[in-house]
């Protein structure tokens, strides 16, 4: 059933932000209702240019023009790149897929969101930008395919829900790793400072 993933998640994520993130965390606000609006948002569609774009897009656009408004300019040049990268990996899949998909091993939503987790850990060391180079890279590869087969006459609808089964599967993906990266980090300075109480007994 294709949004399995994504209402799944989303949902998840919501409740999460809502009720059990700190009320004084300014992010709350932001994603509470960023998760609310795509998961409302989702099913409802509307033709620009002659492409079909599910709702969900506008909402995920909006955010992205709001977090990167204030990016400086090398900041914001180097995450276009990112997102150019990862827009090109999401197209280059879904085309090898379409022509060729016997190599399409398992499915190919956990094959997709892998490959664009794996890009932007390895392409951005802040969490927030990993985040924002995964969606806007993701998104501009869906509207890109569709765009192709625009041409050729076959429908595709962009941001549909196995596009978002796609991009929360990466997302998620993400997250457990900055939990994973948080916990090394909180280990490894309680060992220093272990390390570093001894010696001082010692000395």
């Amino acid at each position: 059933m294709e949004g399995l993933y994504f209402y799944w998640l989303a949902w998840m994520g919501w409740v999460w932000t809502t009720f059990f993130m700190n009320k004084n965390n300014p992010l709350r606000l932001k994603w509470s209702v960023l998760l609310l609006a795509v998961i409302l948002a989702a099913p409802y569609t509307a033709d620009v240019v002659n492409i079909e774009i599910h709702l969900s897009a506008l909402a995920i656009g909006l955010f992205i023009f709001l977090e990167t408004r204030q990016k400086k300019t090398g900041s914001l040049l180097y995450l276009f790149l990112s997102s150019f990268i990862i827009m090109l990996a999401y197209t280059s899949f879904l085309l090898f897929e379409l022509f060729d998909p016997v190599w399409v091993l398992f499915d190919r939503n956990i094959m997709l969101g892998a490959a664009g987790f794996y890009l932007a850990v390895l392409l951005h060391k802040e969490r927030r930008d990993r985040i924002l180079a995964l969606i806007s890279g993701f998104l501009q590869g869906d509207i890109l395919f569709s765009a192709i087969l625009w041409k050729f006459n076959f429908p595709y609808p962009a941001a549909s829900m196995a596009f978002m089964d796609i991009l929360f599967i990466s997302l998620g993906l993400l997250l457990a790793w900055a939990a994973i990266e948080s916990m090394i980090s909180v280990m490894s300075g309680s060992t220093i400072n272990q390390v570093e109480g001894e010696e001082q007994k010692t000395s």
